[in-house]
């Protein structure tokens, strides 16, 4: 039996020629291997992708594949399946931007962080870490506000978040919001090293960061 060619890239066979080249783009760029490393699972899939994408693309290609589409050669999947396949690859990029956080390498986690959020919007973290790291490249800090806002609208109570949102602010020189929101992290836990780590900094404006990354991303280690 053919593949199912719109499964593999998240869609439905009702999907405009756009929104197949941005659903590509956005697998492709969570499964390259110049992103994620040569994972043996994520380059089967990244070769699905791109045969996919070498089929859909091509109206001649596509249209030929949808009649057999029609007379039931492929079995196309559920629209609940495909939700569940976005949650996949949400959970992917985020688990793979752990990592490049973690290495200090923001510019990537911010690639995998985007498709987390397009490809499920419905977890607070993914919008927090999405913000975080748009503020570590120093790299469009109004979405990274919007971004850890949205988180903390989300779940408001979590001290990673507004710690994460408090970081946007320092690195805007909005020192003030900073500390607003650093503390808020603080009340609801005393620990956060990442809040503790800049009202200090903020009360002590003389200390000197340590290293390209400032050090920071020790305490999402813990938490992620």
């Amino acid at each position: 039996m053919t593949k199912d060619y719109y499964s593999i890239l998240e869609l439905s066979p009702t999907s405009s020629h756009a929104e197949i080249q941005k659903k590509y783009f956005s697998l492709a760029k969570v499964l390259h291997p110049d992103v994620t490393g040569d994972i043996p699972g994520n380059r089967e899939k990244f070769k699905e992708v791109n045969e996919a994408y070498s089929i859909l693309a091509s109206s001649e290609k596509r249209r030929e594949y949808d009649e057999s589409l029609k007379s039931g050669k492929v079995a196309v999947t559920s629209a609940s399946v495909l939700r569940g396949k976005n949650k996949q690859t949400a959970a992917l990029a985020f688990k793979q931007a752990k990592h490049a956080i973690r290495g200090g390498m923001f510019e990537q986690a911010i690639i995998l962080l985007k498709s987390a959020v397009k490809n499920d919007s419905s977890v607070a973290a993914y919008h927090s870490w999405y913000g975080f790291s748009l503020a570590m490249a120093n790299s469009n800090l109004h979405e990274a506000r919007d971004e850890c806002k949205k988180a903390v609208q989300m779940e408001f109570y979590d001290p990673n978040f507004r710690a994460n949102l408090g970081l946007v602010y320092f690195r805007a020189g909005l020192k003030k919001q900073a500390v607003t929101h650093f503390k808020s992290a603080l009340k609801w836990n005393p620990e956060n090293k990442l809040a503790k780590k800049y009202i200090d900094k903020l009360n002590h404006p003389d200390n000197r960061e340590q290293g390209p990354t400032d050090k920071i991303v020790s305490f999402f280690k813990k938490h992620y």
